[in-house]
């Protein structure tokens, strides 16, 4: 009986890592088309995704923070 509860789960998660496969594909195959018909463009892309990793690493660290903050220690 776990075996079956676990399946709906277990073919959600694998759709979606099908769906982050084929985007990724699709992302990779659009950077090649801008990189030999628009150097200009790709060098501002690849600023953009620089900005939005560095806004990311500190939204996740300020995240972290607070949630440690507000957890009573436990000894």
């Amino acid at each position: 009986m776990r075996k079956a509860a676990g399946q709906p789960l277990s073919n959600a998660l694998s759709k979606v890592v099908d769906l982050l496969v084929e985007s990724r594909i699709r992302i990779d195959a659009m950077e090649q088309i801008l990189v030999k018909t628009n150097s200009v463009a790709y060098a501002l892309y690849l600023g953009m995704i620089e900005d939005l990793q560095r806004q990311k690493k500190a939204e996740v660290n300020r995240v972290l923070a607070q949630t440690l903050e507000s957890k009573p220690t436990e000894r």
